[in-house]
């Protein structure tokens, strides 16, 4: 496995998320303002690129924020949840950060506090339709 770092969003992340969140999930924004400041983290196998997340300072939450975590279908259930997250709090440290924070969907919730030791806090809330929560972690 190979992890690369971007400034801006590459194309290999682009395919990444909208094949999970656009194709699979039926979501239908993926880009925000935040995917211009913020850093795209890609999990490569072989030289195919199959997990990304990004990684930004969140002012609403006063800390980083760890999002558009995705890993394709075939490559599920073998670590690179957990390795793709684990390669953004490593950044979120060299960046200064002592706290990360993720909105969760609520069905992966468990994930993030079970595998990663996130807490949930707050209520749970809705993004276009998809029931969330949001999770904090000190890094």
């Amino acid at each position: 496995m190979e992890i690369k770092i971007f400034d801006t969003v590459p194309e290999e992340a682009r395919f990444i998320r909208e094949t999970v969140f656009l194709d699979e999930q039926g979501f239908e924004k993926e880009y925000d303002e935040n995917d211009n400041v913020a850093k795209h983290i890609v999990v490569y196998d072989n030289k195919t690129a199959v997990a990304t997340c990004r990684v930004y300072w969140d002012k609403e939450v006063n800390c980083y924020h760890v999002g558009r975590i995705a890993v394709l279908k075939p490559y599920r259930g073998k670590g690179l949840g957990i390795r793709i997250v684990t390669e953004a709090e490593k950044l979120v440290k060299e960046l200064g950060g002592k706290e990360v924070f993720i909105s969760g969907q609520l069905r992966v919730a468990e994930f993030y506090k079970n595998k990663l030791g996130y807490t949930q806090y707050g209520d749970t809330y809705s993004e276009e339709n998809v029931p969330h929560v949001a999770l904090k972690k000190s890094v």
